[in-house]
């Protein structure tokens, strides 16, 4: 287990599989039970904090980004001038920034994931209706998101990768957690769209959540590849 100090807030932790064994916990416990495992992520900063810059009176916020070695744990502490969404955002900026697996967005794809409120692709060269009547089919709605009845749910949404091959995001939102699929327009046909729905429904449920509230007031657990990580986990 090696710790980091990104700056006086904030301490990276990164725990490996053996670490994770050894202490008896699964990743699949730490993602999916976050108040059981609240005495873990103490223990772990208890054990990292030699120089005991945290206080017990701090508030503090954790984030664990899963990999195929183990897992990163931020330990953030926050004060009058930080909220909760502003250091999981900051944590997710660097941990992208860090990773050497995360490949470089194309410009293709920046274009399909831009949304309008409706969740339609919004284009920059010519209308949305313009190109379907072109294509003479009905219009695809590029943005799926799902809630899922508990974590373990995603496992077997996951197995199901390739042919569910978008980006994908897991969110956790007021104690539940959301998938979002993204479909490029050129790619999926709306039949397609219809199958693919049909076969993730069979593991999670149609929610009235819509995918700009969890941007903004939700918890970001798995960035653009949340199917393909959790596969490689499980």
């Amino acid at each position: 287990m090696e710790m980091e100090r990104i700056n006086d807030n904030t301490i990276r932790v990164m725990i490996e599989n053996s670490d994770l064994q050894e202490r008896g916990i699964s990743i699949m416990e730490l993602l999916g039970n976050h108040d059981k495992i609240e005495s873990f992520f103490y223990s772990i900063l208890s054990e990292v904090d030699v120089d005991h810059d945290f206080n017990e009176e701090d508030q503090v916020t954790f984030q664990i980004l899963p990999n195929r070695n183990g897992l990163e744990l931020f330990i953030s502490r926050l004060d009058e001038e930080h909220q909760v969404g502003d250091i999981i955002n900051n944590l997710m900026s660097y941990a992208k920034h860090q990773s050497e697996e995360i490949d470089q967005v194309s410009d293709e794809r920046r274009s399909a994931l831009r949304q309008t409120d409706d969740g339609q692709t919004v284009s920059s060269s010519q209308p949305h209706a313009a190109t379907t009547a072109a294509n003479n089919q009905q219009p695809v709605d590029n943005l799926l998101t799902v809630k899922l009845p508990y974590f373990e749910a995603i496992i077997p949404i996951a197995q199901l990768t390739n042919r569910l091959d978008h980006a994908s995001d897991l969110y956790r939102y007021q104690s539940d957690f959301y998938l979002t699929l993204h479909y490029d327009q050129d790619d999926v046909s709306h039949e397609m769209m219809k199958d693919q729905k049909a076969m993730i429904l069979e593991y999670a449920t149609v929610t009235t959540v819509q995918n700009d509230v969890l941007r903004e007031h939700g918890e970001l657990v798995m960035q653009r590849d949340a199917l393909k990580q959790i596969k490689n986990l499980f």
